[in-house]
């Protein structure tokens, strides 16, 4: 039981130096954004984002989701998997820049930038992948450090001294992940993999079998996440798209710190299901994450008036109004997605699909109801509302081989203390101490739990 938490701990750390790079460049070049770029045309780079995010899954075919669970099991030929993955990576490849190309041409604006963009980021993900279960997690985390470096480099060059404006924006995207990719070929001597001889119809189909029930749950993911933004787009404007993009981007530090966890997790779960005491650390994996981005949360909102003053420009201040809502809603995202890290394991990933349509359909439902009254607020409790439905209904379907039980006591004086700090923050501020107050007690509630775990996880093996 201590090896495998150790071994969770230290692949975490190393997914946090590598990846934290990424968050921490891409976090503190919004100021820059913020200033270069108006609230529409920010908006609309965050347009671009979401559209490759939904057009990801259906191209690739969720081929590199197969590729990181194949590349797990040491029974299965490495060459094999590379080689297969690749194939339909590059015919992914092909397909995204010549329809972005030509879209581009009929006069539909920025559609270039989709079609490469989305072809750099089928290649990233599938190079991703491997590496990751290749257990190559250094690789992997250094080419988060080599894409942050480069897309500082050329934001600066692009933006700043041509004064390239969003098409800088743009182009320093595709220029820093393609970046990324050529490191992790070169680095990894992934060519080492290749084998057309080992390309193979059969194998394919099996895993396609695997990968392709995921795209309709990667389709219907995107749009319990960010179909929001359309919404808010028709609605209330690219300027109310461009605060709610700013707004997220504080629940996307707990949402990349999250993202750290997982990608350990992912490998260290493969191992954990042959346990016996499987249901047990899972159960005591999910109730220390659940209640950290709780914590997390609380920290984040008891400064948010105050960071936002000094970390975007006046005329994206009011975003921090969104802030709350919006963490819960990442707080819930993160746990649906852990349990989701259950159905990978299992191999029975049509499971995923059945949850996120439900979450989906409350999502717009919502969203179409509230934001025409409540503008972007509506946004937010629709996301948030569809994220708890999800890990609901995610909960109660893993029970059937992994059964997860939830520290109802310590979890529900965590929400609490995260309910009162939203209050505080809306209606005074200024009550620090109080705020201080609550964070301590949480942090305690969180201490006397972590207590109970070591005792327990001293009798699991």
């Amino acid at each position: 039981m201590k090896k495998l938490f150790h071994k969770l701990a230290g692949d975490t750390l190393i997914f946090a130096i590598g990846n934290g790079a990424t968050l921490l460049i891409s976090f503190f070049m919004v100021p820059i954004y913020t200033r270069i770029l108006s609230t529409s045309a920010f908006g609309v780079s965050d347009l671009i984002n979401t559209t490759v995010n939904m057009l990801l899954p259906v191209v690739s075919l969720n081929i590199f989701n197969a590729v990181f669970r194949w590349a797990l099991d040491i029974e299965n030929n490495k060459n094999e998997v590379f080689s297969n993955g690749s194939v339909l990576t590059g015919i992914g490849f092909i397909i995204s820049v010549i329809s972005g190309t030509i879209i581009y041409f009929l006069g539909i604006q920025y559609w270039w930038t989709v079609g490469f963009y989305l072809g750099i980021i089928l290649t990233l993900n599938h190079f991703q992948n491997f590496a990751r279960g290749m257990n190559f997690v250094r690789l992997y985390a250094m080419s988060g450090v080599v894409i942050s470096i480069v897309n500082v480099i050329s934001n600066v060059i692009l933006m700043i001294i041509y004064n390239f404006g969003l098409n800088g924006y743009l182009l320093s995207l595709g220029i820093s992940n393609f970046c990324g990719v050529i490191f992790l070929f070169f680095s990894g001597k992934f060519w080492r993999f290749w084998d057309k001889n080992l390309v193979s119809k059969s194998i394919i189909k099996e895993m396609l079998a695997y990968s392709m029930p995921m795209i309709p749950n990667s389709f219907t993911w995107w749009m319990t996440n960010d179909i929001s933004r359309l919404i808010i787009l028709a609605f209330v404007g690219p300027s109310g798209n461009g605060l709610f993009a700013i707004a997220n981007k504080i629940p996307s530090l707990l949402s990349t710190g999250f993202t750290l966890f997982q990608n350990a997790w992912q490998i260290s779960a493969v191992e954990t299901s042959k346990y016996r005491s499987v249901s047990k650390i899972y159960s005591i994996t999910f109730n220390i994450t659940l209640n950290l981005l709780l914590l997390g949360s609380g920290v984040m909102l008891s400064i948010i008036k105050l960071f936002m003053h000094y970390y975007v420009s006046s005329s994206f201040f009011k975003a921090w109004e969104f802030v709350p809502i919006l963490l819960l809603t990442a707080v819930f995202s993160n746990v649906s997605a852990f349990l989701g890290t259950t159905y990978l394991v299992a191999k029975k990933t049509k499971g995923l699909f059945t949850t996120t349509v439900w979450g989906t359909i409350i999502n717009l439902g919502l969203s179409f109801a509230l934001i025409p009254v409540l503008g972007v607020h509506g946004a937010g409790i629709s996301g948030a509302v569809g994220f708890l439905v999800v890990s609901i209904l995610r909960l109660k379907q893993t029970a059937k081989w992994i059964n997860i039980r939830i520290k109802w006591g310590t979890t529900s004086l965590m929400m609490l203390g995260y309910a009162s700090l939203a209050s505080i923050v809306y209606l005074n501020d200024n009550l620090i101490f109080v705020k201080v107050i609550i964070l301590v007690l949480m942090i305690a509630v969180l201490s006397i739990y972590l207590k109970s775990v070591k005792n327990i996880s001293n009798s699991i093996y």
